[in-house]
Parts: C-alpha cells; structure tokens; sequence
C-alpha cells in the first residue's frame, strides 16, 4: 500500500494555499486567408456527383436529426456523426460547410442507419474543418439532397450552426460502465481508444466498481465496490492503481459519495444519511453533519454544497439518494466546518448532485420538477419516467437558472464540470458532462441506453440570467452497447512509471514512451 503524502493534522488550522486553480487552457487559434473550397468524394459518390445538383431547389430538403443545431465542440473532439433522414427519392447528398474563411464540400452516398442515413467525415476532412473553425463565429452547414440515378429537384436541410472554442480540451474523464468497471479517456490523447481503468479484480470487489470520485489533480480516485448499501470504499492510487494508507492503516470505508478536498489530503464522505470529513494523512473522520448527502468541496477549499432531505431516513439508515431536498452550503474555518447556510430552497422539486464548478462561482445541481427521488429518477420505472433536468446558481445565493437546451429533452442525471474555461467567439464556456437515456440521433432511441452527454456552459450568460447552455453533444469515444455513468473529471492523466520500450511493462493498450506508459 502507499502512505498518502502531506501533513494535514486536525490540530490546528488547515491551509489549503488558495485552493485548485483552473490551468492554463493555452491558445491555438483558427487559420486566416483564403482557404479556399476543399471538395471531397465520399463513399457512394462518384467524379460526376456535383454535376447533379444543378436542378432548381424545389425539392424535399432532408431532415437533420442529429447534431442540434447551435451546438459547441471542443476542437480535439475527435469525429463527429451527422444523422438525416431523406426527402422523397433522394440518394445522393451533399454537405456544404462554411467557415469564416474557407468551405468544405462533401458529396456522398446514404450509409443507412435507423430508418436514416449517417455520414461520418474522415479525419483528414474534419481536422481541416476544425483548423479554420476553432474559436471563430459558428460555421453554417447544410445537407442537400437528390436522386443519384434521376437527377431532378434539389432539396436543401434548414441551415444549421456549429461552432468550436479556441483551445482543446485537457484532462482525464473517468466513468462508470454497466460492466462494472470504471473506464477512462484521456483528452491529451484524443485518437487512443477509452480505456478501462479500474474493474473489480483491482480493488478486491465481488463483482463490479461503481461509485467513483476521482480528485481534481488526477493522483486519487475513490471507489466503491459493489452495491451502494453503502459500498465498502478504497482510496487509490491513480498512477499504481494500488490502495492508499494513512498513518493508522488503509482508507477504506463505506459510504456512497465523495469529494476530495483541493489538496487532496482530505476526503468528505456520506452514507446519504450523514457527511464525514475524513483526514487521508491521519485518517482520523469527523462527523459533520447528521442531515445531508452528495457533497462536494469548493476548488478554494473553503466551502461544500450538498443536498439536505425535508426529512432524514428513518433512524438515519444508509441511502443510495435523496428525496425533497434543499442545497445547503457549508463554510470550512480552518479547524472544522460552520454552520450550514441555505442556498436553493426546496419548494417542491428535488435538488441533488450539487457541483462546484472549476473556478467556484457557480453550483450545477440536478433538479426533479415532479419531486421524485433521485436514485430512482436515473432510468425508468414503476414511478415513471425519469425528469431530471440541469439548473446552475451562483455559488453567492440568488436565483437558480435552468439549462434549457442542455436540459432538451429532459432525463439528465450525475452532471460533472470539466476543469478548465475556453474561449469561443463570443466570450468564455465552461465544459460540463452528463449522463441520460435521451435519444442518440437515429442510433439510440429515447429510454434505450444511458450514455455520457457533454455541453457548454456560458458564465457571462448565466450572470445575466440567461439561459448558459448550448444543446448537447453525444461523448464520440463511448460503448453504444454499455450503460454509462458518472463521468469524474481531473486537470491530468497521472501515468505509470516504465523501463524500455513496448507493452511490457504496462497495461493493456498502452506503451511504454520516455519512461511513463502513455496509450498506444
């Protein structure tokens, strides 16, 4: 096992050093000049497919079902599907991007998917795209179609948008698969294949990992194993993957939620009845509470959030979620934690999985419009179908703001904050992921499989009490046929120590590269 590193003792005043700050995002901005047009010919087009689209526009344009429109990407998202479904007849098509200084021209077959079509492009076309698009106004983009064999009437899509932000997205996201695994992509290496990380054979569970809290610097992750009654927990070792110890003996436990403190020598633990605060250099706990549950510690170390029940289980049992609750907010003095302050007020709707985002200004939380539980609101059951929508509010009180694009079309659960701000045309975004059953273009159908989601969050918006989101896009990297959950974000991908070159000495799908094992 390995000795948690740092002091840290309850004796006196603890210094968290001004607390997690947000790294450098770095820059790389859009290409200038005249890019020209780039024409491409993809799969079931042929030389003489632009020569068809010169009829009159009178036709049935195609349907566009998937991305939405107005949607942001980080620029090092990888690939991007583009379903639609076909006017009457129509079999050839042609997609028209146009960026500020160049357009991309794709002519290509139907590559039937759902009742639909899909194109992918190829990852020379899309990184040319994303070269002259990232951080500039949204491109505009169209898809037109007409009959390959009998060419006629051209039907054009309503024009759609989409833009990028300037930088590309750092840092690790660790989530939870219905395999019972904890699964990890690395955005430092955007082509590598998701990885899975932790599975029960590593941490000593009967049959899965599920519960997971990763820290923000990416050094420790916490675990549950099996089911959440509560789960027996252990603090690990990101790089080793071996169990952490304090001075008096391993840090395992049981409880349901965690959050690390922003340097990463305390951990806050709740069964869903009670918060502990737990020292991962003494492991010495202290109750702080006998009425809350998902809380989560500020990036400057001085305050968590969490949600508070109308009423406490019956004889403060241990519980997977909550019910009827209030955000509350708790101020931490240096020796322990004050009392807790209100801020969302439970009026009927539930309020659960509070979240601080990367530079503490606001708390993104889960709220149920019908009041219903939060463990059962994930998926849907006997108590209907699952409500969960997102809302944000200032980390200083006031009113709470609903995310209404990221929210369409309802059923958001677990929403996480990546840890860093980009730029875009028109001011800054915070990155935010979630998990839902809601429908994947013409791939998944609504109420079919839980997947990860990710969107942009808009702060100068969000100030003004505007809606801060931008519609949802669907995580490129994920298993279509696996439920995911919980995405957990850190600043880095800590990797393992090696010797030599090769796979020897590490994990499956990674190799050893300048003596750390790195995806390969």
């Amino acid at each position: 096992m390995m000795m948690v590193g740092g002091g840290g003792g309850t004796a006196g005043p603890i210094d968290f050093d001004g607390g997690w700050k947000i790294p450098p995002a770095g820059t790389q901005p859009a290409l200038i000049g005249d890019g020209g047009t780039t024409i491409v010919v993809a799969s079931g087009a042929d030389a003489m497919s632009a020569g068809k689209f010169t009829g009159a526009s009178t036709g049935p344009g195609p349907t566009v079902v998937y991305p939405t429109s107005g949607v942001m990407l980080p620029p090092n998202t990888n690939t991007m599907e583009f379903h639609f479904l076909p006017g009457a007849g129509q079999t050839l098509f042609r997609f028209t991007f146009v960026a500020p200084t160049t357009t991309l021209v794709v002519y290509t077959g139907c590559t039937p998917l759902g009742g639909g079509c899909v194109y992918t492009p190829d990852p020379t076309f899309w990184s040319s795209l994303v070269a002259y698009a990232r951080g500039t106004t949204p491109i505009s983009w169209t898809v037109s179609g007409v009959n390959g064999a009998s060419p006629g009437a051209v039907g054009t899509s309503a024009v759609q948008s989409l833009g990028f932000t300037e930088q590309d997205l750092r840092g690790g996201l660790y989530y939870w698969n219905s395999a019972g695994s904890v699964v990890r992509y690395d955005y430092g290496y955007p082509n590598a294949p998701r990885q899975t990380f932790l599975t029960a054979g590593n941490v000593g569970a009967l049959t899965c990992v599920g519960c997971h809290v990763i820290s923000r610097q990416g050094n420790q992750i916490v675990v549950g194993k099996d089911i959440p009654a509560p789960a027996a927990y252990s603090v690990i070792n990101v790089p080793t993957k071996m169990p952490v110890s304090s001075m008096s003996g391993p840090l395992t436990g049981s409880a349901n939620f965690f959050s690390f403190s922003p340097d990463e020598r305390h951990l806050l633990t709740s069964n869903g009845a009670s918060i502990q605060w737990r020292n991962l250099f003494t492991g010495t706990i202290a109750n702080v509470t006998n009425s809350g549950t998902m809380p989560d510690w500020s990036p400057d170390g001085l305050h968590m959030v969490y949600a508070k029940p109308a009423s406490n289980p019956p004889f403060g049992f241990a519980v997977p979620g909550v019910s009827s609750a209030s955000l509350q907010t708790m101020h931490f003095n240096g020796l322990g934690w004050d009392p807790p302050q209100p801020l969302v007020p439970f009026t009927g709707q539930n309020n659960y999985y509070p979240t601080y985002s990367p530079d503490g200004d606001w708390v993104l939380f889960n709220r149920s419009p019908s009041n219903r539980e939060s463990f059962s609101n994930a998926t849907a059951d006997d108590a209907g179908v699952p409500d969960g929508e997102l809302w944000a509010v200032a980390s200083s009180g006031g009113a709470p703001l609903k995310l209404t694009q990221a929210s369409s079309p309802g059923a958001t659960q677990w929403p996480k904050w990546a840890p860093v701000k980009h730029s875009y045309a028109s001011g800054q975004v915070m990155w935010l992921t979630f998990s839902s059953q809601r429908a994947y273009g013409l791939r998944l159908a609504s109420g079919q499989q839980t997947q990860l989601w990710m969107v942009a969050f808009d702060p100068a918006r969000a100030a003004a009490g505007m809606d801060p989101s931008f519609p949802a896009f669907w995580l490129p990297f994920q298993d279509i046929n696996s439920g995911n959950h919980i995405g957990q974000w850190s600043t880095e991908v800590p990797r393992a120590n090696c010797s030599g070159s090769g796979q020897s000495t590490c994990a499956a799908g990674e190799v050893c590269s300048n003596g750390k094992c790195r995806p390969g």
